[in-house]
């Protein structure tokens, strides 16, 4: 009996501390991983060349949408602008996902360049897993793993 405790106990504590995320191998999922990066370089370019017009040929989710109407989308490119000046796409280099049944996110975390910044840095992005819906984080920061990220902030 002892020892029957003592699995459940240790199997218990095993998957208590197991990673929350897992992460998505690069070579999975090459059409998702197009439209991460089509997304962020379409944003990248229209914030340099201050066209603020609607995004087309993307499925973008509601939530997302609203922050991406021309004022908020111009707010967004200043602030950009304003932190980190320009900013080029270096390469995908994570997909993670979390393991939790109910949120069916992945994020894509893509190595940048920036000109006011010089250190690492990455840009996040999420896109459902259903019709591949583009959601947010859309968020810049120097953590490569997003999930890590809001799990210390917490």
């Amino acid at each position: 009996m002892k020892k029957i405790y003592l699995l459940v106990t240790a199997a218990f504590l095993c998957s208590c501390t197991s990673s929350r995320y897992v992460t998505v191998p690069l070579g999975k999922g090459a059409e998702r991983q197009k439209i991460a990066a089509d997304f962020v370089e379409t944003y990248l370019n229209k914030c340099s060349n201050k066209d603020y017009s609607p995004f087309e040929g993307f499925n973008i989710s509601a939530k997302f949408n609203s922050k991406l109407h021309p004022d908020s989308l111009k707010r967004s490119c200043d602030r950009i602008a304003y932190s980190y000046g320009k900013v080029k796409v270096e390469k995908l280099v994570s997909v993670h996902s979390r393991k939790s049944p109910r949120d069916f996110i992945d994020v894509f975390n893509f190595k940048i360049t920036t000109e006011k910044k010089p250190e690492v840095q990455y840009l996040h992005l999420g896109m459902y897993r259903d019709q591949n819906y583009l959601e947010v984080p859309f968020y810049f920061n120097k953590d490569e793993n997003y999930l890590d990220y809001r799990k210390k902030k917490k």
